[in-house]
């Protein structure tokens, strides 16, 4: 007998493309139990977790529900000039990508703008929240201490008394300081960012500019500094600029 919507199966015509009618799981246990054969998200490539859609007929389709929810097209606050477009594959030749939040390559759904900026997709929802100030979603992550393990990144090297000590090497999306500075968040995740660089303000009033307030956007055309001249050409990061 087939299943109504109220005990959690989501109509065909939303089921994504996939062909087979999908599930709604809402907690860890109806996943155990439905996900036969499932690994990774189909859209993100991470594992699975609730809540989540699963393959009502067990293939191994998976997604998540933020994955699945995703817009197609996304009007970026840190991006205004182009809206970022949801992708099965980047537009270049052999389909992968450098997701330009955390320097990864990828060859899953990708947020992309015809400028350049390709962002995995829970990059760029994650960045969203960001600039919404809302960083519920993600209470879950656990901020972590930067000099836990010499994995992903950690360096070990000695103090003058000869003493091991740990260094994390990898760098803040944000503001490209070492993530051994400040309290970031766990890389498990792949957001590399700083705690205070997720909190920075959208809008930014500054007394060397004041006939405009300052907004916080990607630096995808690599500006230099107004104040000391720099430019870091390696990465995009978080600048901020006056459009007018």
């Amino acid at each position: 007998m087939q299943k109504t919507k109220e005990e959690g199966e989501i109509e065909e015509s939303n089921n994504y493309g996939h062909q087979h009618p999908l599930l709604l799981i809402l907690n860890q246990d109806q996943l155990i139990h439905n996900q036969s054969g499932v690994t990774d998200c189909s859209r993100c490539g991470e594992k699975g977790s609730t809540p989540c859609l699963c393959c009502a007929e067990h293939c191994g389709f998976y997604l998540h529900k933020v994955c699945a929810e995703a817009p197609l097209e996304l009007n970026h606050p840190f991006h205004l000039n182009h809206p970022l477009l949801l992708m099965q594959n980047a537009p270049y030749s052999s389909g992968g990508y450098i997701c330009n939040f955390y320097g990864k390559g990828g060859n899953n759904f990708v947020y992309y703008c015809s400028c350049g900026l390709n962002f995995h997709i829970k990059c760029a929802l994650f960045t969203f929240k960001i600039a919404e100030n809302n960083l519920k979603e993600f209470e879950h992550v656990a901020l972590q201490h930067p000099l836990i393990s010499t994995e992903n990144g950690h360096e070990e090297l000695e103090d003058e008394n000869g003493d091991e000590e740990l260094e994390d090497v990898r760098e803040c999306f944000g503001c490209w300081e070492p993530l051994s500075k400040y309290t970031h968040f766990s890389s498990a995740c792949g957001f590399n960012l700083h705690e205070k660089c997720a909190k920075l303000p959208v809008k930014l009033n500054h007394v060397c500019h004041r006939k405009h307030p300052l907004a916080l956007q990607f630096n995808s055309e690599r500006l230099s500094c107004k104040i000391c001249g720099e430019t870091n050409r390696k990465a995009i990061g978080f600048v901020y600029g006056c459009s007018p």
